[in-house]
């Protein structure tokens, strides 16, 4: 089934305290996205981070394979190397996604198995799909379960698409700001006018974060008592923590750097 979709312009954003050439590149994040009406998850796999070199490259998604040699390229480094999943319900040579007019688009090259976007067919079996346009927080499926998904390598890839977000991925002057801000509160625990200089709340208790409290802080910089945010850390999604504030992904068993 084919439908005509609106998309809403993903724009990159230099923030104060980027300054550097690959927050203007356009950069597309695959992460592990978790259907919690599934009987089964689906593939999971650490997230992939690719940014094109120059804006008109095509990155090309499939079957990963040995033959291929495909590298893990840092999520900081332009690149449009292929993207390989280790299912064997992806088609060697599945979809393709490109930026285009200050959008990113996604097409189905033919698979077997479909690509589904926002749970919608792109195209039939073995036919190539027109462009669709893709927004920020979309959900892309390549394929479908095989024998019930009961072995991994039978198991479709459900996958969040996070767009243009490039400049979440480094330090910036709210990362900054957040990180001296906690320090603060922490050193200033003794003096009660400077820890009520500043008060931030906890955004699902309500209640404000405060000094020598048990805190989560996300790589997006968002802070949470971490009673309040444990469920969500030990939800059937983990390693993969979706912040309930901005929705960025982030894998809680990636190496410190």
């Amino acid at each position: 089934m084919v439908r005509t979709r609106s998309a809403t312009v993903s724009e990159t954003t230099v923030h104060n305290g980027g300054g550097s050439g690959l927050d203007i590149l356009p950069s597309i994040r695959f992460s592990t996205f978790y259907d919690p009406r599934a009987a089964r998850p689906s593939l999971t796999f650490t997230p992939i981070s690719r940014t094109l070199p120059t804006g008109s490259e095509i990155i090309r998604v499939g079957r990963y394979s040995e033959r291929d040699s495909q590298p893990n390229v840092p999520p900081n480094v332009p690149s449009a190397a292929p993207v390989g999943f280790k299912s064997k319900v992806v088609s060697r040579r599945h979809c393709e996604f490109w930026y285009e007019g200050g959008k990113w688009y996604i097409k189905d090259v033919k698979s077997s198995s479909g690509t589904f976007l926002n749970h919608i067919r792109l195209s039939p079996p073995g036919t190539e799909s027109k462009p669709f346009p893709i927004n920020d927080g979309d959900i892309v499926q390549l394929g479908i379960d095989f024998k019930g998904g009961e072995e991994m390598i039978f198991r479709c890839v459900k996958m969040r698409l996070e767009l243009n977000r490039g400049w979440q991925n480094k330090l910036n002057t709210f990362n900054m700001t957040t990180h001296k801000r906690l320090r603060n509160m922490t050193a200033s625990s003794g003096n009660a006018s400077a820890t009520q200089s500043y008060t931030q709340d906890c955004s699902i208790c309500l209640n404000s974060i405060a000094p020598c409290q048990c805190l989560f802080v996300a790589p997006c910089s968002h802070t949470w008592h971490y009673k309040c945010i444990r469920s969500l850390l030990s939800s059937p999604s983990y390693p993969i923590f979706i912040c309930p504030n901005c929705r960025a992904a982030a894998d809680l068993e990636a190496d410190v750097e």
